[in-house]
């Protein structure tokens, strides 16, 4: 990031020299003291140059985006400085401008009393309505603030209502919230929750296909200290859990109930995007066991990395990965979300949008996927690393394959399955003894195009890559020999397998 900044600070500076170098001299050829941007700003027009004097509409068009940059990459650097872990409660604040991250505010608010609020008519600002006070679902039964004139409103005050509401929400007498817990940990197990409406949890959703079990869930997760972990035993214990996908031989289930909410056999479940890569990343023994930390930037298809994204006045820098394996290649839920820019892997598997609430995940199959799996340059490395794993822990091609079947499926392969496994290799491994492997280099840097706003006329800019100069790449088809890449094809067979996608 330090990098990025220095080079957009440096561009910058660089057209700005030119451009007062100008100024100067127009201030000399017209006999004026010479006189700063800032100070020349408020100037008449006859004493002072044109605004952009001495640049054209190249200079121009890039002064813009490495002020752009420069605004970026400075805000990145924010990210990583220390913020107080503290809840806010005052008065409503502004903001020295609408983008800012931290509170950068100029003097403390002393205000003790909440502002009013309104129903807003017709969703108009301008517009206000009746006034109303902040308070919970009385439905629920749970009291907020028992003291007060209304059991249901939080205090009037700014100081502590945010406190009064996270101690409503995790009352244990609170029942919307544990069942709505329980809810998504079963319907992360089973495709669909017990209720069904995850986002619309209550009188008008869904009603549950168990209702008793959904009470129980909810009141042995409060028991036994609100444990997440010892939920999901609890439920992966289950008789229901365990349950055969095999669909049972008497077809009265499809009459009586054809959606399986009864749950007389396990319905296949697909695994999600984030299960999908971490569990590659498993088998092929690259997945880094860390816990917090920063966020990191996985490999993600360069086409899409380098494509322009627009932004105010200019284009977002390029998608950039982390450096190493060991920084890239950590569990998904700590990969970064690109607004605009999603991961096409993840994406594709149906990850959900990051700026929307997710009630439920789509399950579809589509073409891309298939071609994702077997031709994309993610899933190529990811195969040459569980090859070479099993170069290293196995001596005999058979072995290769029995332990590489072990470890995606769970099971061992049975003879026939060894046999074609075999004789797929044998035939990979000639045709790569007559093909070489194409070598791929990362750029370094890119050139960008944009329309110069006022003028009209495109200009290009470069942009540097400083990620790529120390790059630790994963191992490519171009650094093994042919038996690896032929046993990289097999290995890559069985990721393709609809075994290791779905969960039976």
């Amino acid at each position: 990031v330090q990098l990025m900044l220095d080079y957009a600070v440096a561009e910058k500076d660089r057209i700005i020299n030119k451009r007062e170098t100008a100024a100067r001299q127009w201030f000399e050829e017209h006999n004026l003291p010479y006189k700063n941007d800032e100070e020349r700003r408020d100037l008449p027009d006859d004493e002072k140059p044109p605004r952009h004097v001495g640049l054209d509409h190249v200079d121009e068009g890039q002064l813009k985006v490495r002020e752009q940059d420069e605004w970026i990459w400075n805000r990145r650097l924010e990210r990583y400085e220390p913020m107080a872990q503290s809840v806010y409660n005052a008065a409503d604040f502004e903001l020295a401008w609408n983008g800012a991250r931290k509170l950068r505010i100029k003097r403390p608010k002393k205000e003790s009393t909440a502002p009013v609020s309104h129903i807003l008519v017709g969703g108009a600002l301008s517009a206000e309505g009746e006034v109303v006070s902040p308070g919970v679902l009385s439905a629920v039964s749970v009291d907020v603030n028992p003291e007060g004139d209304d059991p249901f409103l939080l205090t009037d005050t700014v100081d502590g209502r945010r406190l009064e509401l996270a101690r409503w929400i995790a009352n244990p007498e609170n029942p919307l919230t544990t069942r709505s817990i329980v809810n998504r940990v079963w319907q992360g197990h089973f495709g669909v929750g017990l209720a069904a409406n995850a986002n619309n949890f209550g009188a008008k959703g869904a009603k549950p296909s168990h209702p008793v079990l959904l009470d129980f869930l909810a009141a042995d997760f409060v028991k036994h200290g609100w444990t997440i972990k010892r939920l999901h035993k609890l439920i992966m214990l289950s008789e229901a859990y365990q349950r055969s996908s095999v669909v049972p031989v008497d077809d009265a289930w499809k009459t009586t109930d054809p959606n399986n909410r009864l749950l007389s056999h396990f319905s296949r479940r697909r695994l999600s995007a984030e299960e999908i890569r971490d569990g590659i990343l498993a088998v092929t023994g690259e997945l880094q066991h860390r816990s917090g930390g920063l966020p990191v930037m996985p490999e993600i298809n360069m086409e899409v990395a380098l494509q322009p994204r627009m932004i105010q006045f200019s284009l977002a820098p390029a998608y950039q990965p982390s450096p190493t394996p060991k920084e890239r290649n950590c569990r998904t839920v700590y990969a970064y979300n690109v607004r605009g820019q999603a991961d096409p892997f993840t994406e594709l598997f149906n990850q959900p949008n990051p700026n929307e609430s997710c009630e439920f995940r789509e399950n579809a199959a589509v073409t891309p996927q298939v071609f994702t799996f077997l031709n994309s340059d993610q899933m190529t490395d990811r195969s040459i690393a569980f090859a070479l794993r099993m170069w290293r822990e196995e001596k005999s091609e058979r072995e290769q394959i029995r332990h590489a079947f072990q470890l995606v499926f769970g099971r061992d392969a049975e003879d026939a399955e060894l046999e074609r496994l075999e004789s797929y290799l044998a035939a990979m491994t000639q045709y790569h003894r007559e093909h070489s492997a194409e070598a791929k280099e990362y750029p370094m840097q890119i050139t960008r195009s944009l329309v110069e706003e006022f003028s009209g006329q495109v200009f290009e800019y470069q942009e540097i890559l400083p990620v790529f100069e120390n790059y630790v790449a994963d191992r490519k088809a171009v650094d093994v020999g042919p038996e690896v890449r032929a046993l990289a094809d097999v290995c890559l067979l069985l990721l393709n397998s609809n075994e290791f996608i779905y969960v039976n």
